[in-house]
């Protein structure tokens, strides 16, 4: 009888883990066509699975549509919800559409995002190796040589990771409230 039970409790095991990690799906996000070290965090946030972790799975793209975009000229359309280097000189924006359907998803983004950045600070040499591990012909002594002078700059003067400036075109709770879940979680 206990044997029988074991390939039970593996399914349910199972099925538990796949729908956390599927729970928003796939979310492409459009990175600048440039290759920096102000990238180190987003693909940290994916080699150490973080996305995942938070319900979904980050695509990386430099080019195209998506409804999650990093940029330094936000389009008509796409909202302001985290700024990687402040003040706002490079942001994560989001599709007003998305903002407002799925609010949701749009905070699980965020929380992976500034758990990437933030360990990129911590554990630099690991954020660059991850990186150029996922971009072919990358240089890492120049990534890192960037990142030493760059990562300093996302939180300077900053409440948290990701605050943005109130504008038009911004909503300045999503970071707040992803770093309040975040630290809640990390309790």
């Amino acid at each position: 009888m206990r044997l029988a039970l074991i390939p039970l409790l593996l399914l349910f095991a199972g099925c538990g883990a796949t729908q956390t990690a599927s729970q928003f799906g796939e979310v492409k996000l459009v990175l600048p066509a440039q290759v920096s070290a102000n990238d180190a965090g987003v693909y940290f946030a994916t080699s150490r699975t973080y996305d995942e972790g938070e319900g979904a799975e980050l695509l990386l793209s430099r080019e195209g549509d998506a409804d999650f975009r990093i940029t330094s000229d936000p389009p008509q359309g796409c909202i302001t919800v985290m700024a990687i280097v402040p003040p706002d000189r490079l942001v994560l924006c989001v599709d007003e559409v998305i903002l407002q359907d799925d609010r949701a998803r749009v905070l699980a983004v965020v929380r992976a995002l500034q758990r990437g950045y933030t360990q990129a600070q911590l554990e630099p040499d690991e954020a660059i190796t991850a990186m150029t591990s996922q971009i072919e012909g990358a240089d890492q002594a120049a990534l890192l040589a960037e990142l030493d002078k760059d990562a300093s700059t996302w939180t300077a003067g900053q409440p948290f990771f990701g605050a943005v400036t109130r504008g038009d075109a911004t909503d300045s709770s999503i970071a707040r409230e992803a770093d309040e879940r975040r630290r809640e979680g990390d309790h």
